[in-house]
């Protein structure tokens, strides 16, 4: 809930989460299950590295994926993250098109993506005030829970529970 007030994510909820499935993976599977969770912890931290550095998500949405990782393994995650980044960007477009700003706000993706090329930081560019947020966080937990829910019935067999 705190990820659709305030759009933050806890770094406790996040680090004991994280902790837990590494100790579960470990104690359950040993070497092989610890190695299963780090990998899906890995895996988490990897994919939304770069959207965090380009200030398109916030930190705790990157440390939640990587907790929830360090239960799913690395396969189910990325099922799961792009579920959510999927439902993320319909989210968002369907927002700035209610609110009339899809335009601008593509042209401004747009002019990131030049700055981003030509190696300009972008923060020069926006204003704070412009900016919309979505609680991604929720919508990757969405995402996620779709992936378990498809691992549960095997229609991603390469990543079953």
């Amino acid at each position: 809930m705190s990820d659709i007030r305030s759009r933050r994510i806890s770094n406790r909820l996040n680090g004991t989460a994280a902790a837990i499935g590494l100790l579960i993976h470990g104690a359950l599977g040993g070497s092989d299950g610890l190695l299963f969770a780090l990998a899906g912890f890995g895996a988490g931290l990897a994919v939304l590295f770069l959207p965090f550095v380009a200030g398109m998500i916030g930190g705790g949405d990157v440390k939640f994926a990587a907790a929830a990782g360090s239960f799913l393994g690395w396969q189910l995650l990325l099922v799961g993250l792009a579920a959510g980044i999927l439902l993320g960007g319909v989210t968002a477009a369907v927002t700035l098109a209610r609110r009339r700003r899809f335009m601008s706000a593509f042209r401004g993706l747009y002019s990131d993506i030049l700055c981003w090329a030509g190696g300009v930081p972008t923060d020069t560019l926006k204003s704070t005030a412009a900016t919309e947020t979505l609680p991604y966080g929720v919508l990757l937990a969405t995402g996620i829970g779709g992936a378990l829910i498809a691992a549960q019935f095997r229609w991603v067999p390469w990543a079953s529970l």
